[in-house]
């Protein structure tokens, strides 16, 4: 890959990355040594009995070695605490009601995992010369942020090139997000949402029918239709969707506005720039999503089987009136220890747990991408890094890996082969960022849908699969799932926190 591909950095869910004397200290290391060196204080001071303190003791060792479904168990075990008490309170499961008499500002039902989302609708004036067109924006009130979502495709030109122009298209990509790494800039995060789902080829006979309904009939153009309808009884529909998240915290409300609408007049705003920057790199912005689409990709994400019923919808009397799009929000949620189910439709979500430890060409996740037969969401998400906290951020790693070094050589213990590569992969950093190139955390997810448990199982091993062929380890989100699930919405909502960010 290029260089400024890899300047990207990856990061680890709940866990802030620090490298030094210590490596990477999870919180939850931090609160099982503490809780460790409090038991011995209090033994040795009288205030409890030995046994207790060595009881804590063998139990903090289990915590800080042990593994649990072959993850470190302080890293996996809050998730699956804070799971059994959900279920312990029947918090698990969750069924929309239905009110007997409807209010329009009334707000609709949404389960806990989607608490605090608001749509509205922001009019802008670029996406059609003359005209005023409403754009959705999600607003998240947990982490204080505003998304607008973009839809984008290819030009069908990146597997047609060679290599060397592959890495190009992928340094202009980056280049498109490197944008926002800048000094006080609003963006917190860009998020790639790749969408695959198999459907009857007859929808698509069906919509080829209606495009040329206007033209005249030719043969080349029938055969191409027989062809179709001969050659499988499904295709693939695939579906690009990139959110642009505008962080309310950074935003500076301008005299005369309130906080929401700067950050609204923002997200417009950068989303405008970032559509240009994406069109000059090869891409092609389709459009930006409005609020009915943005429910209408909620709720197909959630159930491909409303696929039909949307269909119906567009075509009946709710168009006429303006009332195309379905309900926002699921009817049911049922939160599973390594599933969830979403009206009906089974869900399993997985982070890449481990990227390539080898330079890889530019298509080395063609066989994760293009893998068919299954439902799946395919999610990387960046986060632009400012150059003076990259700077610092090397900085700092330098110098502890460098102290590490020379005190393992002080002590007359073996320098190990990977503390030199950490060194030389901090100067290879470091060398990168004085060029220019600009720096990005980033996280992968995929989401697995299927229509039963068993489907969801044999996919998800031949998903596993195609992930190890591309070098990528998948570990799923253990008492995480409904979490996952809304990570592959369209809602500016992900899991990829780390801790003490919101």
């Amino acid at each position: 890959m290029s260089s400024e591909a890899s300047v990207l950095r990856g990061y680890r869910f709940g866990e802030r990355r620090r490298s030094g004397l210590f490596g990477t200290v999870p919180p939850t290391m931090v609160a099982v040594a503490a809780v460790t060196l409090l038991s011995a204080w209090l033994a040795v001071s009288g205030f409890i009995p030995i046994p207790v303190a060595i009881i804590v003791a063998v139990g903090s060792g289990s915590l800080w070695f042990g593994r649990i479904r072959n993850r470190p168990a302080h890293e996996i075990l809050p998730a699956l605490v804070i799971w059994w008490w959900r279920k312990l309170r029947s918090r698990n499961t969750w069924y929309r009601p239905v009110a007997l008499v409807t209010d329009d500002d009334q707000p609709g039902a949404l389960p806990p995992v989607l608490s605090g989302i608001d749509l509205f609708e922001f009019e802008v004036a670029w996406i059609t010369p003359g005209q005023n067109v409403a754009i959705g924006v999600v607003r998240d009130h947990q982490a204080g942020s505003l998304t607008a979502i973009l839809r984008v495709s290819g030009d069908g030109q990146f597997a047609l090139v060679d290599a060397a122009g592959q890495d190009m298209r992928i340094d202009e990509w980056g280049a498109a997000i490197g944008g926002f790494a800048r000094e006080n800039s609003t963006v917190s995060r860009v998020t790639f949402h790749d969408w695959t789902s198999p459907v009857a080829i007859r929808d698509t006979v069906a919509q080829l029918e209606n495009q040329w309904a206007d033209e005249a009939p030719h043969p080349a153009r029938a055969g191409y239709l027989q062809l179709l309808s001969d050659t499988s009884a499904h295709v693939v529909n695939h579906e690009v969707l990139v959110e642009v998240t505008v962080d309310l915290r950074r935003v500076s409300k301008a005299r005369g506005e309130s906080v929401l609408a700067t950050g609204l007049r923002l997200v417009a705003e950068q989303t405008r720039l970032f559509a240009g920057r994406l069109n000059g790199s090869g891409l092609r912005v389709e459009g930006v999503l409005s609020a009915s689409d943005v429910v209408t990709a909620t709720r197909v994400r959630a159930n491909p089987a409303v696929v039909e019923h949307l269909t119906t919808l567009k075509r009946s009397l709710a168009s006429a009136t303006g009332v195309a799009a379905p309900t926002f929000g699921p009817m049911h949620v049922e939160d599973q220890l390594g599933s969830a189910t979403i009206d009906g439709a089974f869900h399993r979500s997985w982070w890449f747990a481990s990227w390539p430890r080898r330079e890889v060409a530019a298509s080395w996740m063609d066989s994760l991408m293009f893998e068919s037969g299954c439902t799946r969401s395919l999610t990387t998400v960046f986060e632009p890094v400012a150059p003076s906290k990259s700077d610092s951020d090397v900085d700092r790693e330098r110098t502890q890996r460098e102290a590490n070094i020379e005190s393992r050589r002080r002590k007359g213990n073996i320098i190990r082969r990977a503390d030199t590569k950490a060194v030389t992969e901090v100067e290879s950093r470091e060398m990168e960022l004085s060029a220019g190139f600009v720096e990005c955390r980033y996280t992968g997810l995929v989401t697995l849908t299927a229509p039963t448990g068993d489907a969801l199982d044999s996919q998800g091993a031949d998903l596993e699969q195609a992930a190890a062929n591309a070098g990528v380890e998948l570990q799923p989100l253990w008492g995480r799932q409904a979490d996952g699930w809304v990570s592959s919405l369209p809602l500016g909502r992900s899991v990829a926190r780390r801790f003490g960010e919101s």
